[in-house]
């Protein structure tokens, strides 16, 4: 079989469920008016409410929670001190594009708001398919002319939704391929996998004009870095500042593992054990420095 079936999709989604009834660090709140999901709230360390993070987990648009990166926006909320707020967005196969990427906009104008900010002072950070999300949600952003987003965060983003496994370079401990075209399969329609939208690594260079600074994180050892470094190229062309950031021998998903190692299955942690490690805790330090240096700039 070329996918995994509903039922053993349903069964890995519940377990992951499971895992984030836990005591957590974040606060639950449920989002009114548009927003029909939840997010987690870091505020309590905050010395300045002048700028947020709209934190995206990853998951091939279907597996895990942001309850899965709560000592991951615990980190960086005690690193910045500005709040984070962590995205619950509604997943495939239950809901397909455009849901995602529509909730992650709603979240953002919804903190904006919120917090009575400027433009500009949303800064968005997405992982895997959550990279692919926050930036169509910063598109999405710029279209409407809100303009709250001013920066970018992906890390190892999934921005070629269109492209197979077998087209791709086969690389060890990297996503599984049977995973990644089944990530592909339920997240949309055949015909719309080369959508901008759905795979952003095909957008024009015209239509990333006026997009927000980015910071983009590639690994080494990863058989999606084609899409994220071509969506990278893209932007630079279109005149974005892209800050690009190379890491040779890390894994997909390196730093969300790190931050829920206690919770991640033992394949997984026998993965990420070690130098993996070390390099989420070197990197996540780095962007938050990156993110300091661009609050700073706008003061």
């Amino acid at each position: 079989m070329k996918y995994y079936t509903m039922k053993q999709i349903v069964q890995s989604q519940e377990y992951m469920q499971k895992r984030g009834q836990r005591k957590l660090l974040g606060e639950v709140r449920e989002l009114p008016g548009e927003c029909s999901f939840e997010a987690l709230y870091y505020d309590k360390k905050s010395t300045r409410r002048d700028y947020v993070i709209v934190e995206v987990h990853g998951g091939g648009f279907m597996y895990n929670t942001a309850r899965d990166d709560d000592d991951l926006c615990a980190y960086i909320h005690e690193s910045l001190k500005i709040p984070v707020v962590a995205c619950d967005y509604r997943r495939s196969p239950q809901y397909k594009y455009p849901t995602g990427v529509e909730d992650v906009f709603a979240c953002v104008k919804h903190v904006y708001k919120e917090y009575g900010l400027k433009q500009g002072h949303v800064l968005i950070w997405g992982h895997s398919a959550g990279a692919n999300l926050a930036a169509g949600a910063a598109f999405m952003d710029k279209q409407s002319g809100v303009h709250a987003i001013g920066s970018q965060i992906l890390d190892y983003p999934y921005m070629d939704v269109y492209r197979k496994s077998k087209e791709r370079q086969r690389i060890r401990l990297s996503v599984k391929g049977k995973l990644m075209d089944t990530f592909a399969y339920y997240y949309t329609e055949e015909q719309n996998l080369k959508n901008p939208m759905v795979s952003p690594e095909l957008m024009k260079v015209e239509m990333l004009e006026g997009m927000p600074d980015t910071y983009l994180l590639l690994c080494g050892r990863d058989n999606l870095n084609q899409g994220g470094k071509s969506y990278g190229k893209l932007l630079r062309k279109s005149g974005v500042s892209v800050e690009f950031c190379y890491e040779r021998e890390a894994l997909h998903g390196f730093i969300e593992n790190h931050f829920n190692y206690a919770y991640i299955d033992l394949k997984t942690k026998w993965q990420n054990r070690g130098i993996q490690r070390k390099l989420a805790v070197k990197h996540t330090d780095k962007i938050c420095d990156w993110i300091q240096s661009k609050i700073q700039e706008r003061v």
